[in-house]
């Protein structure tokens, strides 16, 4: 508690008290009464600082204090659980070495971790003392803690299944089934509330939030020779994608739109929409808001689809009607509704887009079908060269933006003239993935996409300006964060398995790396790869030695430790944390919540070299006596 006093004074990290994944501002909004508008994250530790804002405002050392406090109790945890697994004398130096707990860093700053760490602790020893003393009220609390510290660190929501198993395999006959039943029921129900609400909002099963798909993305990123960062990977130009889309077929689109700065107020405004799958052009009706805003709730697709829209507008108080966009239905916008992430959505090619690029491309250089041919043609797209120059209008771009299209025999490469370039293999199988895509103009294509029918009535009528105010802009669907966050986790999966399917031997070394790696600090110069702060080196020099120290100690406390205590239970808790972090991205910010059951085996260590130097001075100590005995 000292040490974590000094540290909320002088913190040895850049974060300051308000800390990282903006729980702070998360917390002031509940705390005003707000409700929690993030999947991205799980509602446990942005209640608990809620709840200090709440009684005392925004101080965030309030909380801080209590997190100190909590941390306090590590050591006391850790020898109540070491006793059983091991000795007292074991469980004595574990404790003396869980003063230097790496939660003590993070008990100083707004960061889950420093709250989990105490629950999964508290959690451990409620059940080893209920296996202990046969007590069933305490694997009720165990699993119910197990439940509340996943909704602080995600990657405990299969806790309650490893005690579970713990339960059934080293349970008293005819009472197994009993103890899992017991673990597992109060966690789930510790898990209902956030279950039900996300199912609520988006009609899927959500046990935790939906940042694992990004971290697994993350993951698949750093291998081969990004290993250490993604930063630098090609590949993580794929993140955004090339259409507006959703895979939730099954849940409401929700459209949003603003009045434009050049309308004084809109009376009201119509969506009209229709699907290639219902070509009936339907209506709903919104009244904008005092701010000028928009918003519409169109019925769930049930299935893949394009659906087009355009809308209505009435403005005052001149009663003016404008339609946006404003060709109205004989150019709308077009939004798509598929499974596919990673390929040409636009099947009916209704718009110029990245795709169209790449096979106009191959057509000129392969004479490959072009698809829509005539349509690209009547827009005035023939060459790749005049895709991009219709796609990039209005940009500001230096004409000519394409510096060449190079055929070869396995590949053909499009340069721009900042440098950039695609590179598209000669076996293509039409997913986004397959391509080479550089920063700069060709990563602005590979998200850009225009109605060709738009293209096709500029060509027709250059005098004509389509510039003046149609009343409504900023229109975006599904960006609502109960629709965006669970379709980018969906997106982020599906980029990260066409990663793995890649090469899947560099993934599993860097699983293999990351198992290891998960457990000591690895310090950069580079702003890219890790933050950066005031003596931020020395400082990532030190971590790296002391998390260097306790990793090694560890190992050697299992290997010397085994034969005496066989502590499987407690190794496998260790374990599980590192099977399922290491696949994902990380570092060792994750291994916190494990940390002090690692100290137990350190104490096993400790405990053995003491012995081996008592051992070796009472040798060397009977050998001078029996030296001194011989002489005359």
């Amino acid at each position: 508690m000292l040490i974590g006093a000094i540290f909320l004074v002088r913190p040895p990290h850049p974060w300051g008290w308000e800390g990282i994944d903006q729980y702070h501002q998360l917390a002031l909004a509940l705390a005003r009464g707000e409700p929690f508008q993030t999947m991205e994250v799980p509602w446990g530790y942005a209640y608990f600082l809620a709840a200090f804002y709440r009684m005392f405002g925004d101080r965030p050392l309030a909380p801080l204090v209590v997190q100190v406090l909590l941390n306090g109790l590590i050591p006391l945890l850790v020898f109540l659980a070491a006793r059983v697994w091991f000795d007292r004398r074991i469980a004595t130096l574990a404790a003396i070495v869980s003063v230097g707990s790496f939660n003590t860093i993070y008990a100083s700053t707004q960061a889950s971790d420093a709250v989990c760490t105490v629950l999964f602790m508290a959690a451990v020893l409620a059940f080893v003392e209920a296996r202990h003393g046969d007590r069933p009220i305490l694997l009720a609390a165990a699993g119910l803690l197990c439940g509340l510290a996943t909704q602080f660190r995600p990657n405990l929501v299969l806790l309650p299944g490893l005690l579970a198993i713990v339960a059934l395999v080293c349970g008293r006959s005819g009472r197994r089934v009993a103890a899992a039943l017991l673990v597992t029921l109060p966690a789930c129900v510790a898990l209902a509330p956030w279950i039900a609400r996300n199912y609520r909002l988006t009609g899927i099963f959500l046990p935790t939030s939906v940042h694992g798909g990004a971290q697994l993305w993350y993951g698949t990123l750093q291998t081969g020779a990004y290993r250490n960062s993604r930063a630098y990977n090609p590949r993580r130009i794929f993140e955004a994608p090339s259409f507006p889309y959703t895979s939730l077929s099954e849940a409401p689109l929700v459209v949003e739109a603003r009045s434009m700065g050049c309308v004084d107020r809109l009376d009201a405004a119509t969506i009209h929409y229709w699907s290639d799958l219902d070509p009936v052009e339907r209506t709903v009706e919104a009244a904008a808001d005092d701010h000028g805003r928009l918003h519409f709730d169109l019925p769930a697709p049930g299935r893949a689809t394009a659906v087009y829209y355009y809308f209505s507008a009435r403005s005052r108080p001149d009663g003016r009607s404008s339609t946006t966009p404003e060709l109205g239905a004989a150019a709308p916008f077009v939004f798509f509704v598929s499974p596919h992430h990673l390929e040409d959505l636009d099947r009916h090619g209704d718009l110029l887009d990245f795709f169209d690029i790449v096979r106009t491309a191959r057509h000129e250089t392969w004479n490959d079908p072009l698809p829509f041919r005539d349509r690209l043609a009547d827009a005035g797209i023939t060459t790749a060269a005049s895709a991009v120059t219709a796609l990039l209008e209005g940009r500001g771009l230096e004409e000519p933006i394409v510096r060449g299209v190079e055929g070869r025999a396995d590949r053909l490469v499009i340069s721009f003239r900042d440098g950039s370039s695609i590179e598209v293999p000669r076996m293509w199988q039409g997913l986004v993935t397959d391509l080479h895509v550089d920063d700069g103009i060709a990563a602005a294509l590979l998200t850009s996409s225009r109605s060709l029918v738009e293209l096709r009535e500029r060509r027709q009528h250059p005098a004509s300006s389509r510039n003046r105010c149609t009343g409504i802009e900023g229109v975006v669907i599904n960006e609502i964060y109960y629709r965006r966050e669970p379709q980018m986790m969906r997106r982020y999966l599906a980029l990260a398995l066409d990663n793995i399917r890649r090469d899947r031997t560099a993934f599993v070394i860097a699983s293999v790396y990351r198992a290891v790696r998960q457990f000591v600090v690895f310090g950069s110069d580079d702003v890219q790869t890790v933050q950066q702060f005031q003596r931020s080196g020395v400082v990532y020099r030190m971590a790296t030695v002391v998390s260097t120290i306790y990793l090694l100690a560890f190992v050697a406390g299992v290997l010397v430790g085994w034969r005496r205590f066989a502590p499987w239970v407690p190794l496998a808790f260790v374990l599980y944390v590192t099977v399922t972090i290491a696949p994902v991205l990380t570092n060792m910010r994750y291994t916190i919540t494990i940390q002090p059951i690692m100290f137990m085996f350190i104490a096993v260590a400790i405990a053995t070299a003491i012995d081996g130097l008592q051992a070796a001075a009472a040798a060397a100590a009977a050998r001078t006596e029996s030296r001194t005995a011989r002489r005359p």
